[in-house]
């Protein structure tokens, strides 16, 4: 598995998120979803938000995107964007698609089948940048150039189910770049695509947000990918990032259990090996949750796991939330016996 590759320095935050709390409102009482969500992403840097399904990452996006239902209650210690405090409701939309964009994670399914993709993408450079119908195909013909759509002139006129999935994502990706925004977020786009695509769309996207010098979240449940593409990983699971810190840290040795289980999967996984399994599934949202909830599926659990919040580990520059997080080097498996 490569390593991330050298980039240039970060600067100050652009997403700074503290404390986020996400709960629907439910006849039978409200079901929690989010528990207290830290993460922050820097203008330069890609930081990629990994877990299982059911971890709450694409809901810690819609969150930031400010998409949720009516039925959401919403609670957060801190949400700032570039400095600018957006806890208000409201106070996000005037960004989306301006300073904020976002890559879906089902491209073809995100565009409209009644229109051409040239249509819905000058439309949406027209929305956001104003300027006439002229201004807005060149505008158009260079973000798609810029995707590495060839033929843009006759991909213009296309509909979205004249396209592979892969050049619907292209298009997914153009869009989201349309108000040269200052932070890309993008869930699970490669979902559905080719392997060796999914490799051309990530490379593409990620090079795409640093050459425009912004900040990227890229959510993923395949930690491997994140060795490639980002800068900094924050782990999650069960709606609350468990362990975080730079890609060559975490890759060189995770603090929490969980998030060294998954690289063991990744690597093995990389390695043509058939990976060990993590027993057990992610909990269901409104489950009852020990302190920790990983606990139950975790080879060092104790007691204390059950009854007692883990408190914040460090190691250098990672964090973690565990009672008993690993040694530098400390090798783990799933199948090892539980400590009495």
């Amino acid at each position: 598995m490569s390593q991330q590759r050298d980039t240039k320095a970060p600067g100050g935050n652009l997403l700074e998120v503290a404390g986020l709390e996400l709960s629907f409102v439910r006849p039978d009482g409200d079901l929690p979803i989010l528990r207290g969500v830290d993460l922050n992403v820097a203008r330069g840097e890609i930081l990629g938000l990994v877990g299982e399904t059911g971890a709450g990452k694409s809901m810690t996006a819609r969150a930031v995107l400010d998409l949720l239902d009516a039925s959401a209650r919403l609670r957060l210690g801190r949400y700032a964007f570039d400095g600018i405090d957006v806890r208000e409701p409201g106070s996000v939309e005037p960004l989306r698609g301006h300073r904020i964009g976002f890559v879906p994670q089902h491209p073809r399914g995100s565009l409209n089948p009644v229109f051409s993709v040239g249509t819905q993408l000058t439309d949406t450079i027209r929305r956001l940048n104003g300027g006439g119908k002229k201004n807005a195909h060149q505008e158009a013909v260079r973000l798609m150039k810029q995707v590495q759509i060839p033929d843009p002139e006759r991909r213009m006129k296309a509909y979205p189910h004249e396209l592979s999935g892969g050049m619907c994502q292209r298009i997914c990706i153009a869009i989201a770049l349309a108000g040269r925004p200052d932070l890309v977020i993008a869930d699970e786009p490669t979902t559905g695509l080719d392997v060796t695509i999914q490799a051309e769309i990530l490379s593409l996207l990620t090079d795409l947000i640093r050459d425009e010098g912004a900040g990227g979240l890229l959510i993923t449940h395949d930690i491997g990918v994140v060795a490639e593409v980002c800068d900094r990983v924050a782990v999650m699971y069960s709606g609350r990032i468990i362990d975080s810190g730079p890609t060559a840290d975490l890759f060189g040795g995770a603090l929490h259990p969980y998030a060294a289980l998954l690289l063991r999967i990744a690597v093995a996984l990389d390695e043509g090996i058939e990976p060990e399994v993590i027993p057990g599934s992610v909990p269901t949202p409104g489950e009852p949750l020990d302190a920790c909830a990983f606990a139950p599926r975790c080879p060092r659990a104790t007691e204390i796991c059950a009854t007692t919040e883990p408190p914040r580990a460090e190691r250098d520059t990672q964090f973690a939330f565990c009672h008993h997080p690993l040694d530098a080097g400390e090798a783990i498996s799933a199948s090892e016996e539980r400590p009495s």
